[in-house]
């Protein structure tokens, strides 16, 4: 049984397997979108605060919305997106893809210099914003020339109107070759770089995704607190929600008794999760005893390193786990832990199917390491994108080299050890900034560390940590120090530690060791001088 798309791309029924798992396959993320309309009409599809629409006022907004894009000429092109978690981001991505164009996902809070490199690399064609929310873009937009800036929010693109708008579904030819997005990795340490990706790389993620953790269809509600500029809440707080044709609950800033309220109110069983951070300050929240949340059945974690007392609280608090993955802007979820009660916490799961996980040499990188072997994880598959935009070629037979060190174990666990450049060499040693980490979240007195390397004269480089305290006063940094000394190896010891009132994150809600490691050169010189 085979039906035809309304973008022109064709799906097959999947007749095998659970029943509320059937999903049809689809040729593009516009087929995919289009039939959810079809299909979950008259269901709820996004719930952004007291705003809510169904799927086919969804499916009224981005006709009008793309019917513009159309008549400014964007097929083929790029349009960047720069429109913070709402209703009108997700508007504005399935109308760019419905428009033929390539959805080019920007953080909307990033300075001028910020976007400046990345609108360079991306020469989009149009931009679409949100009223009241422009930040930098509509400057930046007149300084990379680029005219049709488009503002969702005001007039007859606001979301009234949108969704009571009457415009033809639009018609372009969309195949799975179709350039569907572009999103720039998160450049922490230097020049960020673009991912482009076809439709058909965009929907094995999706499906990737839902490998992962395997959803009912219609018959979820979802709740997503990652940036969708991000490859994750992209997924998680776009695609898959339309994937299983189900409600998407949208939290525009993650605040913690926030996230509770929605989770209760609307009876969220997909939980988007992400990184670390997000379930510590669940966990945090006096909320969180008193809140229901028995309809949860799903809790992802990904992006940064989980603590081990992080994964066993929150089990133990919510009664589910939380499943860390491993995944990357070049390809989508890598990893994963499963939902049928064989994770292993401490792992990022096993490969997903289609997906070559490798361990090899951190020196010699073509020099496969056996089972058991601490190495850099490098990965292929069909939605690994192994070149990044304006590059002329990518990496031998396929491979990406992810810049992660990790180990796989006999059972094909993967477990992830650090960043490759965040690995410190003190006094000949490898030493892994996680590991110290580790142990410094075992001390009572602390609610989250980092660790970073700063040069040393005599050893190369040292460690030295920032600690956050559950509450002020509960321990000095000697006594943190006097801790390690009791757990690490010399060479392990953190020279110094920091105690401070919060862990500086990038945009990604990771920890911004850059930073960090500049504040530390600093302050260590201060302490040196004194």
């Amino acid at each position: 049984m085979t039906h035809e798309s309304s973008s022109g791309g064709r799906s097959a029924v999947l007749l095998g397997g659970d029943p509320a798992h059937r999903r049809e396959t689809f040729a593009d993320a516009v087929s995919m979108f289009w039939h959810a309309v079809d299909h979950a009409g008259d269901r709820t599809a996004l719930i952004d605060g007291d705003r809510r629409i169904s799927y086919s006022e969804y499916g009224r907004a981005v006709a009008a919305v793309a019917q513009r894009l159309i008549r400014i000429g964007v097929a083929g092109e790029r349009v960047a997106v720069l429109i913070p978690n709402s209703i009108e981001a997700n508007i504005a991505i399935l109308a760019s893809l419905s428009a033929g164009a390539q959805a080019t996902m920007l953080n909307p809070g990033y300075t001028a210099s910020e976007l400046a490199q990345l609108l360079q690399s991306a020469e989009p064609r149009a931009m679409l914003v949100r009223a009241g929310f422009e930040y930098q873009a509509p400057a930046a937009a007149q300084v990379h020339g680029i005219a049709d800036v488009v503002t969702l929010g005001e007039g007859d693109l606001a979301l009234e109107a949108l969704t009571a708008a009457e415009a033809d579904r639009p018609t372009l030819p969309i195949t799975s070759e179709t350039m569907a997005t572009l999103m720039f990795t998160g450049g922490t340490t230097g020049k960020p770089k673009g991912v482009e990706r076809p439709h058909r790389t965009l929907i094995n993620m999706v499906v990737g995704m839902d490998q992962a953790w395997p959803t009912r269809l219609d018959d979820e509600i979802w709740l997503n607190v990652a940036p969708v500029s991000h490859v994750w809440g992209f997924l998680m707080g776009c695609m898959n929600p339309i994937y299983s044709r189900s409600p998407l609950v949208i939290i525009p800033r993650f605040k913690p008794d926030l996230v509770l309220e929605e989770v209760e109110r609307n009876g969220v069983s997909v939980f988007s999760g992400g990184p670390a951070a997000i379930y510590v300050g669940l966990l945090a929240s006096d909320r969180l005893a008193s809140t229901d949340l028995s309809a949860l059945r799903v809790c992802p974690g990904g992006g940064s390193s989980f603590l081990l007392e992080t994964l066993k609280a929150w089990e133990q608090r919510v009664g589910v786990p939380i499943l860390e993955a491993f995944g990357s802007t070049e390809a989508g979820p890598i990893t994963a832990n499963p939902v049928d009660g064989s994770h292993r916490f401490g792992t990022v799961g096993r490969p997903l199917p289609g997906i070559e996980v490798e361990i090899v040499d951190i020196e010699e990188p073509e020099k496969l390491l056996p089972t058991g072997s601490v190495g850099e994880i490098r990965i292929r598959g069909p939605r690994v994108v192994s070149r990044y935009r304006g590059d002329v070629e990518g990496h031998p037979a396929g491979w990406l080299y992810t810049g992660d060190v990790g180990v796989l174990d006999d059972d094909g666990f993967l477990r992830l050890v650090d960043r490759k450049k965040d690995m410190l060499i003190v006094n000949g040693f490898n030493v892994y900034p996680r590991e110290v980490e580790e142990v410094l979240a075992q001390h009572p007195a602390i609610a989250e560390a980092a660790v970073v390397g700063i040069p040393d004269e005599r050893k190369g480089e040292v460690p030295v940590a920032f600690a956050m305290l559950r509450s002020p006063g509960a321990a000095s940094d000697e006594d943190l120090l006097r801790f390690c000394a009791e757990h690490l190896v010399g060479y392990k010891h953190p020279k110094r530690v920091f105690l401070v009132d919060a862990i500086l994150k990038t945009p990604a809600n990771k920890v911004d060791r850059k930073l960090l490691a500049e504040i530390a050169i600093g302050l260590d010189a201060e302490g040196e001088a004194r």
